[in-house]
């Protein structure tokens, strides 16, 4: 079984800790023997393991790494040889994609009706939506960077969007 890139950022959030799998167990209340498994790909890490890394750990890439493998889709943090996660970079990188979102977004024509619009609109809506995607990795990455290098709580950040979000009236509790 390969082990999931979830299961390698426990492990090395773990050993970066400085805990044991007995120590990591005890503080979760699960068994060590759970938790090797989590560690080892033979069980999926649990919503409340990687909660408690967020919170314990800051530990963003993690989270978003769990939340890929459960859905499938989403933000996966980026580790191939063509990446650079140099702080500069990254914000560079958002800078960049955001631009051409919104480059993107002002060329597309919304039609009253969708089901009227032609081929050549839905091309371009598609290309405004796959832009709006790359933004959405951008800025994530480059928000997990600054939690991960200055010591930002990721969880807090989520926290105070997600109130904010309340007090405007777009989400209920």
């Amino acid at each position: 079984m390969k082990k999931s890139k979830a299961a390698r950022l426990m492990k090395e959030s773990r050993i970066q800790s400085g805990k044991t799998q007995q120590q990591l167990s005890m503080d979760m209340f699960q068994s060590r023997e759970y938790v090797a498994k989590q560690e080892n790909g033979e069980r999926k890490l649990t919503p409340s393991t990687v909660q408690h890394f967020t919170e314990t750990y800051n530990d963003p890439w993690l989270a978003l790494e769990a939340a890929f493998e459960y859905t499938g889709w989403g933000v996966t943090r980026l580790d191939g040889p063509a990446v650079d996660l140099h702080r500069s970079s990254v914000r560079e990188k958002a800078l960049e994609e955001l631009r051409e979102a919104i480059e993107a977004m002002e060329n597309v024509k919304l039609t009253k009706n969708p089901s009227f619009a032609q081929s050549f609109e839905i091309q371009d809506i598609e290309r405004s939506a796959r832009e709006h995607i790359d933004v959405i990795g951008a800025s994530i990455t480059y928000v997990a960077t600054l939690c991960d290098q200055y010591g930002l709580s990721w969880n807090q950040l989520w926290e105070d969007h997600y109130r904010k979000l309340q007090s405007r009236g777009y989400v209920t509790t």
